[in-house]
């Protein structure tokens, strides 16, 4: 497990001279376990690693989102520790390869032995394209994979020759017999989406989630959030005033505290086991906005990390209440679980007999606003969604 040092240069060290301890007061400079120069920190007990990849490759007009980890860092590690704290490595930075694929194919290493010993990788960018190493990750653990985003923009289309951060999204979506199950990305602007595409989206059931849906109430975010395996934040998703550091920032997006509460959500996600962090330009974030914020979204993460509870279902919910709503114009009867130690929901959408031959449950996040809707005799979006993908 120590060779994934085999591909990652320490942190810069300048960081560790110009973050040091306030007052007694300990900061996550010192808590956490750092890759240094002449000290590989020991993987055994971690729960999460930070990654960053110096790589600009796949950025767009020039952005120097290769600086983003060092400027990450050093905010995050001024920030004092969550509660609860539980062991943090940063493994330094993985740089650029020759080509732009060799980078990814190191970060698909990095990213499936971390997770193979139960490490969740947090991956500071770099252009967003990496994502697509992330999920790629996935592909020895042979299962479905669910992807959420948050982005303005959908990275969809353009020339299929090429893959940046404009269209990463075409090597998972269009491929044959891919893993991908459930795609879902959080705030896009409609003026900035071609209608047509969105179409598309809905033609293969994946549930686009518009920002003005989103700005009215955030908390629709926490189940979709909550079914993913990998989360991938675009920074272009938060407001210009928010987040300066992106040449296309636009003036609408999520305020700064709403972009952490859904890092907060990913964090405190049991099933997410990949998390990454993407397009930051320091060169354009002259006050050093932008690199606070992603740097807080890093915290905020790591809380929700430290506070899950483990109660997602794995296949039984035998200690979950249980609710059935017999909805007979839809012809369909849907089950409700709720969690006793937090009061989440989920429901169960049937799979055909040939897809689920030992019948096991296909547990979907949902809100209690669902399990009032089914009841008043409206079948939820998501659980239809969902039925039509398993037949």
């Amino acid at each position: 497990m120590q060779s994934v040092y085999d591909w990652l240069s320490p942190t810069e060290a300048g960081l560790m001279d110009e973050v040091q301890p306030d007052g007694g007061v300990d900061n996550l400079r010192e808590v956490l376990s750092i890759h240094r120069t002449g000290d590989r920190p020991d993987l055994e007990g971690a729960v999460a690693a930070i990654v960053g990849v110096v790589d600009r490759r796949g950025s767009v007009d020039g952005a120097q989102t290769d600086r983003a980890p060092e400027a990450i860092r050093r905010e995050l590690y001024r920030l004092t520790p969550p509660d609860n704290w539980k062991r943090v490595v940063d493994l330094g930075n993985l740089m650029a390869g020759e080509r732009p694929e060799d980078t990814r194919a190191a970060l698909r290493e990095i990213c499936a032995d971390l997770m193979a010993a139960d490490i969740l990788p947090i991956v500071l960018g770099g252009s967003q394209s990496l994502s697509s190493a992330m999920y790629d990750a996935y592909e020895g653990q042979g299962r479905p994979v669910n992807i959420v985003t948050a982005d303005a923009r959908l990275d969809f289309g353009g020339d299929p020759t090429k893959t940046d951060s404009g269209n990463w999204l075409n090597d998972l979506i269009l491929a044959t017999g891919g893993r991908l199950f459930d795609y879902t990305n959080l705030g896009h602007q409609r003026y900035l989406i071609d209608g047509d595409l969105l179409q598309l989206m809905q033609r293969m059931h994946f549930d686009p989630v518009r920002l003005g849906d989103l700005m009215a109430d955030l908390r629709v975010a926490e189940p979709i959030i909550r079914h993913a395996d990998l989360v991938s934040l675009d920074l272009g998703v938060v407001r210009a005033s928010d987040h300066p550091a992106q040449d296309s920032a636009s003036p609408n997006g999520l305020y700064g505290e709403q972009f952490c509460q859904l890092a907060r959500y990913a964090g405190f996600s049991d099933r997410v086991t990949s998390f990454g962090l993407f397009e930051l330009d320091p060169n354009r974030d002259g006050e050093g906005r932008s690199a606070r914020l992603a740097a807080q979204s890093i915290w905020c993460f790591l809380e929700g990390v430290m506070e899950r509870i483990g109660d997602y279902p794995r296949g039984s919910a035998g200690e979950y209440i249980k609710y059935r709503v017999d909805l007979k114009q839809a012809g369909h009867e849907v089950v409700f679980y709720k969690s006793p130690q937090s009061d989440r929901w989920w429901m169960d959408v049937p799979a055909p007999s040939p897809v689920n031959k030992k019948g096991r449950l296909h547990l979907v996040p949902c809100t209690y606003d669902d399990y009032v809707k089914a009841a008043e005799g409206e079948l939820p979006d998501r659980w239809w969604r969902t039925y039509q993908k398993l037949g």
